[in-house]
């Protein structure tokens, strides 16, 4: 038997974490930080044989460091890309509980333990423990992002963390092909839509850069530093105009780049890297607007960050464009500009005259893919988790005679 707590990220999106105890083995899959709210999960109870990070995403990995503060001396495991990038997102983590004024939940000491002890096992390479052995999979998603399966006690169980199966630009989709799943745990992020066609979007995207620029104006393209900045840049380099990189985009590609068998072409990146102009100081940024040209910086949902001064500087021109290409989480300053057509930020209060254009270049799965997988898998017992959904999903799925449940936190089943 093997008993699930679900301590984070059920009925909701954010703040991931799931212990899995099987015998004398106990695990953490993920233990994340709610990045709009600073909401924690529910603290694991210990002793921990091991902690697996699924990505390097706040949301799942957010609140590793604090696991030593509590308790917790033994290895983080994940793969070697998300363990470079989750360093740079935890360091500025602390920055930006600083800079909100709140208590921050580690110290960058702890960071360096949770480096120093990590382990970084390659996808489909066992990790062995006294009775269970775990294993990483290549999830899609972005680079190094993967699924944790559970073998234990002639069970087994699958967490997918954050999971693409459509290959993008930068990455291979998933490649997880298990039988024999006794459960598994799911992300539903978009269980209710269907991503439109990526070749469409890119097409697109590329359009509205040339339209912009040819009238004399600039592309601010708001992006989330890890994989969509990447993406960007391979689908907007070879189109001959300036490109700026300006935030913390700029570190991660250059994690990725350490690691090239984490992304689709190396070179392709390396090459679309190698030709951006990249912004490291506020007279750097300055000349940025000296001549038209593509804009990619953070943050991706507009909350703060080098694309405030690029806002503030474009708003009012008719010529200029913001392409926003990430979903904006409700109560961001993105998501108040969906809504109400108002930029509300940092003391400005305007109704932006620049144009702005929505496109939905999601890094999870679809609805259509995530049946699909189901179906294909047919697990004995299906959670759904991450997404704000799930009970209406789950009730679907049970109409189709798959056996699903939309745990809420705090839950303990057992397999």
């Amino acid at each position: 038997m093997v008993e699930i707590k679900f301590l984070g990220g059920a009925r909701e999106v954010g703040k991931s974490a799931v212990q899995l105890t099987a015998g004398s083995d106990s695990f953490l899959f993920d233990y994340g930080y709610e990045v709009q709210y600073g909401n924690v999960p529910i603290k694991p109870k210990f002793p921990l044989s091991g902690v697996f990070i699924s990505h390097a995403h706040i949301d799942h990995s957010g609140m590793v460091p604090q696991l030593y503060r509590i308790g917790y001396d033994g290895s983080v495991y994940t793969t070697k890309v998300a363990a470079s990038i989750m360093e740079i997102l935890l360091k500025d983590s602390i920055k930006v509980q600083k800079k909100r004024g709140e208590q921050t939940h580690f110290l960058p000491s702890d960071i360096q333990k949770t480096m120093r002890l990590g382990k970084t096992p390659g996808y489909g390479e066992p990790v062995r423990f006294k009775s269970s052995t775990v294993t990483l999979l290549d999830a899609g998603h972005i680079p190094g992002a993967a699924g944790i399966l559970l073998e234990s006690h002639d069970k087994k169980i699958l967490y997918t963390g954050d999971i693409k199966f459509a290959e993008t630009k930068l990455v291979r989709g998933a490649r997880i092909d298990v039988k024999g799943l006794d459960a598994l745990m799911c992300e539903s992020t978009y269980s209710y839509k269907d991503h439109p066609d990526r070749d469409k979007l890119e097409d697109r995207l590329r359009e509205l850069c040339q339209e912009t620029i040819y009238n004399n104006g600039y592309v601010v393209v708001p992006s989330f530093a890890v994989g969509r900045t990447q993406e960007l840049l391979i689908i907007l380099h070879d189109l001959g105009f300036p490109i700026h990189m300006d935030g913390m985009g700029i570190a991660v590609t250059k994690a990725m780049l350490q690691h090239p068998s984490s992304v689709r072409d190396s070179r392709l990146l390396r090459k679309a890297f190698s030709r951006a102009h990249k912004v490291l100081n506020f007279r750097d940024r300055k000349r940025v607007l000296e001549k038209p040209g593509i804009i990619i910086c953070t943050a991706g949902m507009l909350n703060g960050g080098p694309v405030s001064y690029y806002i503030k500087s474009l708003h009012d021109r008719e010529n200029c464009t913001l392409a926003l290409t990430g979903f904006m989480v409700e109560g961001t300053v993105g998501r108040r500009l969906l809504d109400t057509g108002r930029y509300v930020n940092e003391g400005l209060d305007v109704k932006p005259r620049m144009r702005i254009e929505f496109m939905d270049f999601s890094a999870h799965t679809d609805r259509s893919h995530l049946i699909e997988f189901f179906n294909g898998v047919k697990p004995r017992k299906l959670f759904l988790i991450h997404g704000d959904r799930t009970q209406a999903f789950a009730r679907e799925l049970q109409a189709m005679g798959i056996d699903a449940e939309a745990p809420k936190n705090g839950d303990t089943v057992r397999v």
